[in-house]
């Protein structure tokens, strides 16, 4: 089977975050230029601002791809992580959690035969869990985009085999 790739969602808190970081260091390196702060604290800032931005753009996924019976989730400093589809018991959409702080609505979880959880944030929610479960038909599915479209499919084609 071919490989299919999928990119991530764009996270905007995680982007207006960034955004506000980068604004406060323009702000922070004209107080340094002009005398306003002292060197010590000006760099406590540009180390913590790059570790914010090494985490957000280089840690995190920028593509998933599903192929060989396995989701392969890259990020652009870290090694690729595998998940192995074969493994795979359950694909649904977001789970609420008193652990989690915030559900994002556009996650897809995947649970392996060991209960634990895989998050995914594709921007095509329906072609990830069809690609995913095009290489393993015995994962259960659970997310709502899917089951409702191929549902309304099925009943199309079961009205459409009754009237010929």
């Amino acid at each position: 089977m071919e490989e299919k790739k999928f990119d991530v969602k764009p996270n905007t808190p995680v982007g207006i975050f960034l955004a506000i970081l980068a604004l406060m260091g323009v702000y922070y390196l004209y107080k340094f230029i002009y005398g306003f702060m002292t060197a010590a604290s000006f760099w406590v800032y540009i180390v913590f601002l790059a570790g914010m931005f090494y985490y957000f753009l280089g840690c995190r996924p920028y593509q998933y791809i599903v192929s060989n019976k396995e989701v392969i989730k890259k990020k652009r400093l870290f090694p690729a992580s595998h998940l192995d589809l074969l493994k795979a018991e359950n694909i649904t959409d977001a789970v609420p959690r008193m652990a989690d702080l915030i559900t994002r609505p556009h996650a897809i979880e995947i649970y392996d035969e060991n209960k634990k959880r895989y998050k995914y944030f594709p921007k095509d929610v329906e072609g990830f869990t069809g690609a995913v479960l095009a290489q393993n038909k015995r994962i259960h599915c659970n997310v709502a985009a899917y089951t409702d479209h191929h549902r309304t499919i099925k009943k199309r084609a079961r009205r459409d085999r009754r009237k010929a």
